[in-house]
């Protein structure tokens, strides 16, 4: 195989789409499970979606998920400009379009916005593929109109019932009728090129010898084709890969459901977790390769690039399963030690959490925060539900709600029950055996004795009181960190009405 280069092309039109997250995920490891490159181009030609600050978040987001481009606007190399804007002054768009003006294999073309509208909307230009009423124009009637100022695009002349095709590396052979491909817009009336002339002339110039996209671009591909032959380049290698779906069916939209991948940081994901989610979506690691772990799901970023091959991608289109994702997440949460999950948190609360910053200050000075992690972490499904777990420890409930199921039965002893739980830990010396989880759990039990309550009833009273809720992790763990005098404190502030 020739030297892999593969890209990134993206429009910086604002957030970094997950959906681009996952085809730069596969892009980036074909390049790398063959020692090749991996580019970023930046396509900015549409002037009216482009977003300021957009370039500095794709590469916040690449930096983020390991995927650091070898070539790019800010890493320079051989074949810059990688903004195509800038590449516009060289004038290799218009230079390109007007060869293949003169070559026959494309038109000037100067119907207006209103009249191309109108056009269409008559009974022969329905259902069928656009062709220009100026697409046969002579070369003087087509001089003396630009020689008028009129303004015109330049299209593609696409040539009548022919067939192009594809040998894709993903779907295989796929064949196009020309009869079916519109005459395209290359050059805009602005000057600047349309997305299919710029992206087939940049690859070429740029050495890409595979083209690796989803397979909603797949209807593009039959007109880059003709560009590619009639400009005499070579064809680079085409893979066009599944899409990924919601669970009910249809694109990945934020209608139904967060697709910024920034956003997914917000909420507590791992980059680990939705790099091994994103690169099972689409591809299985085959059997061999993982020495017959059927049932395998876990695969670090390394490990996906080193086994990593084109042809084990799926057709099948893929289902961007949300509680999956969680699965995923949860998993790399448990499975870290309370040290390395410190370290993560602490990241995310200085890049990403959206929280108190009362709380991120505690967090970042507490020398407990270890053992405090290691009470929550195997049932967090996100970072937010481990500072949500443990936000208990730094900041007590001032309106705690006991009108809840858990407590209604003995209501109107809540409070005296509140006073011998108090009364039992101010008996407990930390410092003797008798704060061992064995006879605290017996002190407790004995409460329950006198006010004629199930085990738990008491426990559930102590919990609520501490935490401010009926759920927590370990209770005598978690009291056992805060301390006798934090707790007492609680236990005396506790209003039970």
């Amino acid at each position: 195989m020739k030297n892999v280069r593969t890209r990134f092309a993206p429009s910086p039109t604002g957030f970094v789409h997950i959906g681009s997250m996952h085809n730069v995920f596969f892009a980036h490891a074909l390049a790398k499970a063959n020692d090749g490159d991996f580019i970023l181009r930046i396509e900015d030609t549409d002037r009216k979606r482009y977003v300021e600050g957009a370039v500095e978040e794709l590469y916040a987001m690449l930096d983020e998920f390991g995927l650091t481009p070898d070539e790019g606007p800010r890493e320079g190399g051989k074949y810059a400009p990688y903004i195509q804007s800038e590449r516009m002054k060289s004038g290799i768009y218009k230079t390109a379009a007007e060869e293949l003006v003169k070559k026959g294999n494309a038109y000037y073309c100067f119907l207006s916005s209103n009249e191309l509208e109108e056009l269409k909307k008559k009974p022969e230009y329905k259902n069928k593929a656009f062709r220009s009423p100026h697409r046969n124009l002579s070369k003087s009637e087509v001089e003396a109109r630009i020689l008028k100022g009129e303004k015109y695009v330049i299209r593609l002349k696409v040539p009548e019932n022919e067939i192009v095709a594809v040998d894709d590396a993903i779907l295989g052979h796929v064949e196009w009728n020309t009869d079916d491909i519109d005459d395209q817009v290359l050059i805009k009336s602005d000057g600047f090129p349309t997305y299919h002339l710029a992206v087939v002339i940049d690859d070429h110039v740029m050495n890409i010898s595979h083209i690796t996209r989803a397979y909603e671009w797949l209807p593009s591909t039959p007109k880059q084709m003709l560009l590619y032959k009639y400009l005499d380049y070579d064809v680079p290698i085409f893979a066009h890969g599944s899409l990924v779906l919601d669970p009910d069916g249809g694109k990945l939209s934020k209608r139904k459901g967060n697709v910024n991948t920034r956003q997914f940081l917000v909420e507590g994901y791992l980059v680990d977790a939705i790099k091994n989610f994103l690169m099972l979506l689409g591809w299985a690691a085959p059997i061999e390769r993982i020495h017959g772990e059927k049932e395998r799901e876990i695969f670090s970023h390394e490990e996906f690039i080193n086994m990593y091959k084109l042809e084990d991608r799926q057709k099948t289109n893929a289902v961007f399963d949300r509680n999956k994702l969680l699965w995923f997440n949860q998993k790399y949460i448990s499975t870290m030690n309370p040290e390395e999950l410190e370290i993560v948190l602490e990241n995310w609360l200085e890049k990403y959490a959206e929280i108190e910053n009362e709380l991120k200050d505690f967090v970042g000075r507490d020398n407990a925060l270890p053992a405090k992690l290691e009470l929550v972490k195997d049932r967090a499904k996100t970072l937010l539900e481990v500072v949500e777990g443990i936000q208990f420890f730094y900041k007590a409930r001032k309106d705690i709600n006991w009108k809840i199921k858990q407590v209604e039965k003995f209501a109107e002893k809540l409070s005296r029950i509140g006073e011998d739980v108090l009364e039992f830990h101010k008996s407990l010396d930390e410092n003797s055996k008798e704060w061992a989880q064995e006879e605290w759990v017996e002190g407790m039990k004995k409460i329950a004795e006198k006010h004629g309550l199930k085990t738990g009833d008491p426990f559930m009273v102590l919990r609520i009181a501490i935490v401010g809720s009926p759920f927590s992790p370990p209770l005598f763990e978690a009291l056992k960190i805060l301390g006798k005098d934090e707790i007492l404190r609680r236990l005396q502030n506790a209003n039970y009405s």
